[in-house]
């Protein structure tokens, strides 16, 4: 399998999972916002984990998955998506202020769990590629 091939393989298999993840997180806390605390529902609450979603599939596909990534571009990647998270914050919490505390609550929820599945995907990738250079010497 070449190196391309391999990244591809990867790339989709983790962003599968990324999907799956946030599409059962959403399911949870709609059924548990809807029934039980209907009041905290807000109207952005979809949005939410689709931006996980799509910074997950670029950085799945541009970064994590390529064999010559350094350090100082993963950790510029992650101070990048803590800005544009803090931006989406501060704009809802400024221009749409509905449910400003749920939202607030919501994206933190969103933002930890991926946070520890990017590290958890991190590791993941790393572990193969260092067990590939392993087998081919």
């Amino acid at each position: 399998m070449t190196s391309v091939e391999f990244r591809k393989k990867t790339g989709m298999k983790y962003f599968g999972y990324l999907v799956a993840l946030m599409t059962f997180l959403f399911g949870a806390e709609y059924f548990i916002m809807k029934y039980a605390f209907p009041e905290y529902l807000f109207p952005l609450l979809i949005a939410i984990p689709l931006f996980f979603i799509l910074t997950g599939f670029f950085s799945i596909r541009f970064v994590y998955t390529d064999p010559s990534v350094s350090v100082a571009k993963l950790m510029g990647l992650k101070t990048l998506k803590i800005l544009i998270s803090i931006v989406i914050i501060l704009l809802y919490v400024i221009l749409i202020k509905e449910q400003s505390a749920s939202f607030l609550f919501s994206f933190l929820y969103y933002f930890l769990t991926y946070l520890a599945f990017e590290t958890w995907m991190i590791y993941a990738i790393n572990k193969k590629k260092s067990t590939k250079k392993d087998e081919q010497q």
